[in-house]
C-alpha cells in the first residue's frame, strides 16, 4: 500500500502549541473514524512556522482531506 504524508501548517507566536493541540484531535478523529496510521508528528521550522502532520495510507486520504482539509500531501516511498 502506498504511504501519503498529510501537512498542516500553523503560523504565529503560538504555532508549536496550536499544532501540538491539533495532533491530539487528529489522533481522536482516527480512533473515532478507526483509520489506521504510521506516524503523527509534529516538525518545527521557525519561531513562527510549525508544522503537524500525518502519514496514512493512500486508502484513507479523500475521507481525511474532506474533513481535517491538509495544505499538502505527499507520496512517500516504501
Amino acid at each position: 500500500m502506498q504511504k501519503i504524508k498529510l501537512i498542516w501548517d500553523f503560523n504565529g507566536e503560538d504555532s508549536l502549541k496550536t499544532a501540538e493541540h491539533f495532533n491530539i484531535h487528529l489522533e481522536e478523529f482516527l480512533e473515532k473514524k478507526e483509520i489506521l496510521f504510521y506516524n503523527i508528528g509534529l516538525e518545527p521550522i521557525n519561531d513562527y512556522l510549525n508544522i503537524a502532520h500525518l502519514i496514512i495510507d493512500r486508502q484513507y486520504v479523500d475521507m481525511i482531506k474532506h474533513a481535517l482539509k491538509p495544505q499538502r500531501a505527499f507520496l512517500l516511498d516504501d
